[in-house]
């Protein structure tokens, strides 16, 4: 029996224009209410700009934010964990050594700096509600859960390798193909689905998860079925049960549909 489904948003749920099917999710979303089925939200991007994607539902969603650093029910935030002052000064050194856009993601806002120009944090707002412009990060007065390199796409594996490498210490995965996202050792979207196991006693086999990258990949091995889009990364259709079509086609919302009739 199914009792929670999970599904990532960019490159997953979300078409390249990030619209979806509303028609087609609220009545599925119907369904799921009257089943008693956890409907949760799960991608590396702030809380506001998931909690911004369901107008009509919102409060009654659950949110795995920041990669899993994050999980909110509604609009009430239910569990938090942050990156350790030593892990951050860390970030913080990683962030001096490479020459990459960066953006930190806090508890009250996302963090860019003033020098990657106002280009930038125009096109950021795509995936950031509450976007803070600064002059450095050595101040911050906030809870910072993750901090995300933007890198050229084929650039992306062989810095991503590097930095495992190199800092053993800390979590690095893909965010996207063009992204890398630095988050505590160990902290990925399957531990945001073990707090809500926990609280609410759902084992992973009653789990459904959807998902496309490469910080989807201990979502997908956790739930006990698990699907990756066709134009997911290799990562993330290894970890997956099952392939299905592409986030422009609805093939999550589709899917959804079959196992939900």
């Amino acid at each position: 029996m199914i009792k929670l489904i999970a599904t990532d948003m960019d490159g997953t749920w979300l078409t390249d224009q990030k619209t979806y099917d509303r028609e087609l999710f609220l009545q599925e979303f119907q369904i799921m209410q009257k089943r008693g089925i956890k409907f949760v939200v799960a991608s590396g991007n702030q809380f506001e700009n998931l909690y911004s994607r369901f107008p009509q539902v919102a409060n009654q969603l659950y949110y795995i934010a920041d990669n899993g650093a994050l999980v909110a029910q509604g609009r009430q935030v239910i569990h938090v964990e942050c990156l350790s002052e030593e892990d951050w000064l860390t970030i913080l050194q990683i962030i001096q050594e490479y020459d990459e856009k960066v953006t930190v993601s806090g508890l009250a806002s996302a963090y860019i700096l003033k020098s990657d120009g106002p280009e930038y944090a125009e096109d950021l707002k795509k995936y950031y509600e509450k976007l803070t412009v600064v002059e450095n990060f050595n101040h911050l007065d906030d809870q910072i859960f993750k901090v995300t390199f933007d890198v050229p796409e084929n650039r992306m594996v062989k810095l991503l390798e590097e930095l495992k490498r190199k800092y053993p210490q800390i979590g690095f995965v893909s965010g996207s193909a063009t992204s890398i996202d630095m988050s505590t050792k160990g902290m990925n979207k399957a531990r945001g689905l073990q707090y809500l196991g926990s609280k609410y006693k759902i084992s992973p086999k009653e789990m459904v998860s959807f998902g496309d990258s490469g910080n989807d990949v201990g979502m997908l091995k956790y739930a006990g079925s698990s699907y990756a889009t066709g134009t997911a990364l290799p990562s993330a259709k290894k970890a997956a049960n099952h392939i299905i079509g592409s986030s422009n086609d609805s093939a999550v919302q589709k899917e959804i549909w079959r196992l939900l009739k």
